[in-house]
């Protein structure tokens, strides 16, 4: 009986564990190679639970390669996601300092920052993203574009 009980208990973990953690579908936005201000969304597979699907979608949007060699990742080396917290509708992106070694000038500047949001903004219950580096609100990261203030979607710059 007692075999019979674990046996079935381990099914059923076995089976909660794979729900939890599967295959799915996000979009991310893509810069293009053509230096165009327009970006592109992209289908990426990534697998894990629907609350880590925001953070999912950042970590393939900055290291990934974009699968449409029309399209390119602008984002540095290294880079990584400290942290993504989501509280009221505002996304907290907790960016690391390598942030910092991107091709320096307004286009680039402009249209990373607008990839993350629009990716964010992918997912219900994000309306605005906020910008940290290294845990601290810093003013730019290259001078170009003000991150002290929310950013909302930016459907204008979407390739339709």
């Amino acid at each position: 009986m007692l075999k019979k009980f674990f046996a079935v208990l381990c099914v059923v973990l076995m089976a909660l564990f794979a729900a939890a953690a599967q295959k799915q579908t996000v979009t991310v936005y893509r810069l293009p190679a053509d230096g165009t201000e327009k970006l592109y969304a992209e289908k990426v597979s990534v697998e894990g639970n629907k609350e880590e699907l925001p953070l999912l979608a950042l970590n393939a949007l900055i290291s990934t390669k974009p699968q449409d060699e029309k399209l390119v990742n602008g984002f540095p080396q290294g880079l990584k996601i400290i942290s993504l917290t989501v509280d009221k509708g505002v996304a907290v992106v907790n960016l690391s300092k390598e942030i910092y070694n991107i091709e320096a000038g307004s286009y680039t500047e402009m249209m990373l920052t607008a990839a993350i949001v629009d990716t964010l903004t992918e997912f219900d219950g994000i309306n605005e993203v906020n910008f940290l580096i290294e845990g601290k609100k810093e003013a730019s990261i290259k001078g170009h574009i003000d991150l002290l203030d929310s950013f909302e979607r930016n459907t204008d710059i979407i390739a339709k």
